[in-house]
């Protein structure tokens, strides 16, 4: 009712002035007319005064009255406004003396009884006389009459329009916003599945609609890795947690000169749990964009140059060369330079794991247009795209990987801090091989 009663207002608002302003000029332009005309009435019979004196004027008054125009006046007046000669009896309520010039005001015309309103002008002549001619603007306050009558009548029926229109308008929003309020109290009651129905119209409704439906798929798919994560945890926890219980019990059973050597079992399982649940809590930390705090300009080049020379003993060992390259000797980045490290690494923690017998893995940072990618290029075997998604999943192992061991974080853990810094995880082909990389912003967005 609000929206239609708003509706009806702007639309009266809007008629009223329309129709004000065709008001003012229509009685604007004719008040003009009639000072034009009257003044070149005026500018006549002066004309005939001032070349052949007062009896020639007399005459010109006559002859012009002769015409029988109702709404004519032209007369002689005495200097209190009373008519010597010409159809003007009296001047009703001018100001005395008289003065020259244009005004409007009544007139008792001889013969009628009541004076009428009229627009006149005023010329002095000799001997303290004056010559007035003018017309009557009866026709005038008729037109004006009418075009109040006529606003009136059409403000009533903007009223009435801009109600049905409102009505109208808050029919449509309200089914539109009753259809957001409904999906959303479903959803508020567990059912993940609703979404808002798009009308088509590509307005503003469906633009929302739209926006809905993606932040709800959104929250579809977090719940869906949150189930599929709590499910994971669980199973790939459970062995390790066996293996670990079954070290203690075995310590506790052991003689003394073999529990030292089972407690430091039981010590790199615990390390390994830890390294699990830390890794799942960074991933998660880092979806929820919590470490932006920690955001300071790096060069990307010196981190690649520092990743090289750590994990070059590793290279060397497994046989690989191991190389960097960049697109210029510095490349800026704003960004969590730890988090960054430990993405990076973990690419390359693949590379040498599955891609390490093509013989070369690159290292590379790339800027361009106000973004820079960083990654790993291997000559391995690569991941098929059908596989791709699951290697991003959480705790997601391929066929070819379950022998080795590891949890299936690493990609899951880069695509957060790709997520984290404004970008995202790529998986391309290198033809042959992975070439896996991390493409952000080199700023992030205010």
């Amino acid at each position: 009712m609000r929206v239609a009663l708003l509706s009806a207002l702007l639309a009266f608002a809007a008629c009223l002035l329309v129709m004000g302003f065709i008001y003012w000029r229509t009685v604007e332009e004719e008040a003009g007319a009639l000072r034009r005309h009257v003044t070149e009435e005026s500018a006549v019979l002066n004309d005939v005064y001032l070349s052949a004196g007062r009896p020639a004027l007399r005459r010109a008054i006559a002859d012009t009255l002769g015409a029988n125009d109702p709404q004519y006046l032209a007369a002689t007046l005495d200097s209190a406004g009373r008519g010597r000669t010409g159809n003007v009896e009296i001047l009703v309520g001018p100001r005395l003396p008289l003065a020259p010039g244009y005004r409007e005001g009544l007139v008792r015309v001889r013969g009628h009884r009541v004076p009428f309103e009229a627009g006149y002008l005023l010329r002095p002549l000799d001997d303290g006389d004056w010559l007035v001619s003018g017309r009557g603007y009866t026709e005038r306050i008729s037109l004006r009459r009418t075009l109040e009558r006529s606003i009136l009548v059409a403000s009533i029926f903007s009223v009435l329009l801009g109600l049905l229109c409102g009505l109208l308008i808050a029919r449509y929003v309200g089914r539109r916003v009753g259809a957001i309020a409904e999906v959303a109290e479903r959803v508020t009651g567990g059912d993940l599945d609703q979404r808002v129905p798009l009308a088509g119209s590509g307005d503003a409704f469906d633009a929302l609609s739209a926006r809905i439906n993606h932040m709800l798929d959104r929250i579809g798919r977090l719940m869906g890795e949150l189930r599929m994560v709590t499910d994971a945890l669980a199973h790939d926890l459970r062995s390790p947690i066996g293996r670990l219980r079954a070290r203690v019990d075995a310590a506790l059973r052991a003689p003394q000169d073999e529990r030292q050597t089972l407690l430091a079992g039981v010590i790199q399982e615990a390390d390994a749990l830890m390294r699990i649940l830390g890794t799942v809590l960074e991933i998660g930390r880092s979806e929820a964009m919590a470490s932006r705090n920690q955001f300071a300009p790096i060069d990307a080049a010196e981190l690649l140059a520092e990743l090289a020379e750590m994990y070059e003993p590793l290279a060397e060992d497994a046989g690989v060369a191991l190389r960097v390259e960049t697109s210029a000797p510095a490349v800026p980045l704003v960004g969590h330079r730890q988090l960054l490290a430990q993405a990076l690494s973990n690419l390359i923690d693949n590379a040498l794991a599955y891609g390490g017998e093509g013989g070369e893995i690159l290292l590379f940072a790339e800027a361009r247009a106000g973004r820079v990618a960083l990654g790993v290029a291997d000559r391995g075997p690569g991941i098929p795209p059908e596989d791709r998604s699951e290697a991003r999943r959480r705790f997601g192992r391929l066929d070819s990987s379950r022998s080795r061991a590891g949890a299936g974080l690493g990609l899951p853990l880069a695509e957060a801090v790709a997520h984290l810094h404004e970008g995202a995880l790529r998986l391309d082909d290198n033809r042959p091989g992975l070439r896996a990389f991390l493409d952000m912003r080199t700023e992030p967005a205010r």
